[in-house]
């Protein structure tokens, strides 16, 4: 069986600690400190203790923590045989070379996807890709931990991983601030907000999914209707009016680029 711990146990790491625990992998500990009671019995103040009582170590701070932690576990002599993996989307696995000259063996290993709680829920990474690169046998674990969590893993290139990370922030937080850019215009119609748009996304996500993103696009940029268009620039004014003409150009040059 193999055992793993934790450092920095915020949403992520309580997730994956929750999903990943069992008959094949073993949780020991969460370094220092917890924000969820469920695991408050795993806490370790001794980073040494952690270190040496687990095969697998996920780095799961925030990436501005993430060489403060590197360098704290890098104090430690030996790191023979350990696997250490850092989960930020946007850094590789040259972040954990400071363990690697110890001994260890490290990889990126990150998953394509939100966590703004812990659900409790054992399924949570199906079907969620996982981004890893570094060394063969930390990507090789990777693999065989990503299928353990019915996820799939992807190994990438390390110079071209940040471009990963950019499209997860646009389909993700961009998203969100597209709905809420829908909702001010919404609630200037009436007492509404986007709720009355949430059964809209669903079927352009059904759409996307079923017929991929070009032929999924509709609407008077799709069509050219540049009347539509003016009327909405009208109503629109600072931001909001150069936000709209930003995207309708961007939907007429993918337009263009299919004819």
């Amino acid at each position: 069986m193999t055992t793993f711990s934790v450092i920095g146990a915020g949403n992520l790491g309580s997730n994956l600690i929750f999903a990943l625990r069992g008959s094949q992998y073993s949780f020991k500990y969460i370094y220092n400190r917890s924000k969820y009671p469920l695991f408050s019995s795993h806490i370790e103040a001794s980073l040494e203790k952690v270190i040496s009582g687990s095969d697998v170590i996920f780095i799961s701070v925030q990436e501005s923590g993430i060489s403060e932690a590197v360098n704290e576990i890098g104090s430690m002599k030996n790191l023979s045989g350990k696997i250490f993996f850092h989960t930020s989307n946007s850094l590789t696995s040259d972040e954990l070379i400071p363990l690697r000259d110890k001994g260890g063996i490290v990889a990126s290993f990150s998953p394509l996807q939100t966590f703004p709680e812990f659900t409790k829920d054992l399924n949570i990474f199906s079907g969620v890709y996982f981004l890893s690169e570094g060394d063969p046998e930390a990507v090789k674990l990777a693999d065989q931990i990503s299928e353990y969590l019915k996820a799939r893993n992807l190994e990438v290139d390390k110079g071209s991983k940040i471009f990963l990370h950019i499209g997860a922030v646009i389909s993700s937080n961009f998203f969100n601030s597209l709905l809420r850019f829908a909702d001010l215009q919404v609630k200037k119609g009436g007492d509404f907000n986007y709720e009355i748009l949430l059964p809209l996304v669903k079927q352009t996500l059904k759409n996307i999914e079923k017929e991929g993103l070009n032929k999924s696009l509709t609407g008077p940029a799709s069509r050219k209707e540049s009347g539509i268009i003016s009327k909405h620039m009208d109503s629109l004014s600072g931001s909001e009016k150069e936000l709209y003409r930003l995207l309708n150009k961007s939907i007429s040059k993918d337009r263009k680029d299919l004819s």
